[in-house]
């Protein structure tokens, strides 16, 4: 039963892309199935939730084939269309491959296959989970509810709505849990397992999109062994899964930026729908995308494209309208004025300035980047090469350092949270700032050459 729900998952994802667009390659189809399907899939079970429909097996199986049936409907219209694409005769054009290229993909998948092995294998055992996101799933699939959890009452656990409590995070981890836990699973880290999997095999697709293959599985490769988020990968937190959605919303906003295909436009305003979905702090990426976005439509008088970024905030609209229904709620840690802290801000900088050039956690990301950006910087500022998504990445990071600041950290200390949960947040960038390193103009270049002299003839 569990693998047919995940496959429920896989196909309303992969239904979700096609219904974007079909023009879309396979492996980015494939790519992309499992972490938009499960995301949907937990938007489903809030929605069923909110109208009381008890989450049991039975009610989420057939609300599923609903919607994959539902979204598949529309493909009626575009029936020419897909049967064109159907037909497209299979091509497998090996001049891009090498041996270099073939190291890499078995590097790759040595490595991700020892990673989802220790995934899967071990139980929960962090500690954000246990107090958390697991044990809240786990508890939503024993009572089929997630408004009317018994651990969500103030009589049964008095400390719920104190600062950081765990009831205000939206629940699309925790709704995925309990989605597993309901078919049967276990333990819940086919969840994280498979979304890390999915993302490896869409953030290689979206490279090859922009550059050549020997670069995009390079990258791809150098992304895998970034230490600290390939260590999470494997646990049952939210960050990393968090950094799937949150980095392909940005990437494919960027080749957007560079083709003008209404098709990247579309998806990468479902992927930072997502995001927020995931972690509220996704707020930050859909702010730097409106930015970067409206500047560019209000320059070209475009300003139709500003609305599916705006359209990407209404999963976090949802979330605020089900919590004031359904009394969810903790003490507030916002602060809504404004306010100058000298010392708050110079531990911010000194932390995060720490974590920036951190190579134990993030391996040669931030460096490669940086490097990247030296040697393309006359490209970026005659030509504006790479310069959109220099600009979202910027942006998003100068915006979390915001939020980091208008925090009153009641529930621990602003060290704790720099040194761990920040930390983890920069997980998102990992994926961006490898993307940006190998898509410019002077490294692209370097590829081309690169490829052309390791063809195999």
């Amino acid at each position: 039963m569990v693998s047919f729900g995940i496959f429920l998952s896989f196909l309303t994802g992969f239904v979700t892309v096609n219904l974007i667009s079909l023009k879309f390659s396979l492996i980015e189809k494939l790519g992309l199935s499992f972490p938009i399907g499960i995301a949907l899939q937990t938007l489903l079970m809030l929605l069923m939730d909110a109208v009381g429909i008890p989450l049991t097996r039975v009610s989420i199986l057939v609300a599923s084939v609903l919607l994959i049936l539902s979204l598949s409907f529309p493909m009626i219209f575009r029936r020419k269309e897909l049967v064109q694409e159907i037909r497209k005769p299979v091509s497998f054009d090996f001049s891009g491959f090498n041996l270099v290229w073939l190291l890499f993909v078995l590097l790759i998948i040595i490595l991700e296959y020892m990673n989802f092995s220790r995934c899967v294998y071990f139980p929960t055992y962090d500690r954000d989970s246990l107090s958390g996101f697991d044990t809240i799933g786990y508890i939503i699939s024993q009572e089929h509810t997630l408004k009317g959890l018994s651990i969500f009452q103030g009589d049964y656990m008095p400390s719920i709505h104190r600062p950081g409590s765990y009831i205000t995070y939206t629940p699309m981890v925790q709704l995925s849990y309990a989605y597993v836990y309901l078919l049967g699973a276990p333990m819940s880290k086919l969840i994280p397992g498979l979304m890390y999997l999915f993302f490896l095999i869409a953030f290689y697709a979206v490279l090859c999109r922009v550059v050549n293959r020997t670069g995009a599985v390079i990258a791809t490769f150098f992304m895998l062994i970034t230490p600290d988020m390939l260590g999470f990968s494997s646990l049952s937190g939210t960050n990393v899964i968090h950094a799937v959605t949150a980095s392909l919303g940005v990437i494919y906003l960027a080749v957007w930026f560079r083709y003008r295909e209404r098709k990247d436009l579309y998806l990468a305003s479902l992927l930072l729908a997502l995001n927020i979905w995931t972690r509220t702090e996704g707020i930050v990426f859909i702010g730097a995308a409106l930015c970067v976005v409206g500047y560019d439509s209000f320059r070209r008088k475009q300003y139709k494209d500003l609305l599916p970024v705006l359209l990407s905030l209404s999963p976090a609209l949802l979330w605020s309208l089900f919590m004031k229904l359904n009394g969810l709620y903790a003490e507030g840690i916002a602060i809504v004025r404004f306010f100058w802290d000298g010392e708050k801000v110079e531990t911010i900088y000194n932390y995060m300035k720490d974590l920036y050039v951190n190579n134990y956690y993030y391996g040669w990301s931030f460096s490669a980047a940086l490097l990247s950006l030296l040697v393309n910087i006359r490209n970026v500022i005659k030509t504006r090469d790479n310069l959109r998504l220099l600009s979202m990445i910027l942006l998003a990071s100068l915006f979390y350092v915001i939020i980091l600041y208008q925090i009153d950290y009641k529930w621990d200390t602003i060290e704790n949270v720099l040194a761990y949960s920040a930390k983890r947040f920069l997980f998102c960038f990992v994926p961006c700032v490898w993307f940006f390193t190998v898509t410019n103009k002077i490294v692209m270049t370097g590829f081309d050459k690169l490829e052309k002299y390791l063809a195999l003839r």
